[in-house]
């Protein structure tokens, strides 16, 4: 009898829920330490970017069209690497460059213009929103919890209505990432509070144990043949 496939680890909860961490984690550390802007998403930037424009404030829009155009770069980045890495998912590589910029943030000098940190989160976030959209049959954001909301509220409504568990579930799915997501915000207030610039040190070291996840995957077995094939094996 062939074996279920297991579901890949790119699709596991605990990758999103960790993601889910970082992202509440990077809206604190940008609003409370980096002039009270909100990073994640660009709905803000876009706004502010426009007003600016308008009022003839060309510097100040410059640096929100620096964090807008960072945004898309790293849409951009995310579609290209499953074309640059065919032979397996990039989240692996994804999560090491994020850990890698993390620590680097850690050291930007304290002198240094905050866009230089709203420019790198901005990519990141992109970065990791693109490349982390499922679990489990869930269609998930790890850097902003609008959509995730709404999908919640959508499933429990057919919970109810429908008298099913399949929809409970996925509820429940969203639920759990919205609650890794406050849970990272108010532990990046503390730790912004606490270690100042430093902190994102510790959303490096939240990251580490899942790319060990990522890359010690047990090694792949081999696919099971259909019964009529085996059939055939057995004959020879």
């Amino acid at each position: 009898m062939p074996r279920t496939p297991k579901p890949e680890r790119e699709n596991s909860l605990y990758l999103f829920l960790t993601f889910a961490l970082v992202g509440g984690f990077l809206e604190a550390y940008t609003f409370l330490l980096h002039g009270g802007v909100f990073c994640n998403a660009q709905t803000g930037n876009l706004v502010l970017f426009f007003l600016n424009l308008t009022q003839g404030n060309w510097a100040d829009a410059s640096h929100y069209l620096y964090s807008l155009l960072a945004y898309v770069a790293g849409i951009l980045v995310s579609l290209a690497l499953p074309l640059l890495f065919r032979r397996r998912a990039p989240h692996a590589l994804v999560t090491a460059f994020e850990m890698a910029a993390f620590i680097a943030l850690a050291f930007i000098p304290a002198a240094a213009p905050d866009w230089y940190t709203y420019v790198s989160v901005s990519f990141l976030c992109a970065l990791q929103y693109n490349t982390l959209t499922e679990c489990r049959g869930a269609k998930l954001a790890t850097t902003f919890c609008t959509n995730n909301l709404r999908q919640m509220t959508i499933h429990l409504f057919d919970a109810a209505k429908n008298r099913s568990a399949a929809p409970l579930r996925k509820a429940g799915i969203y639920a759990a990432v919205i609650l890794a997501f406050a849970a990272g915000a108010v532990g990046g207030a503390f730790a912004a509070q606490f270690f100042g610039n430093y902190c994102t040190l510790l959303a490096a070291a939240l990251l580490l144990p899942s790319l060990l996840f990522l890359l010690l995957r047990p090694a792949a077995h081999v696919r099971a043949q259909p019964p009529a094939a085996q059939g055939d094996e057995a004959k020879k």
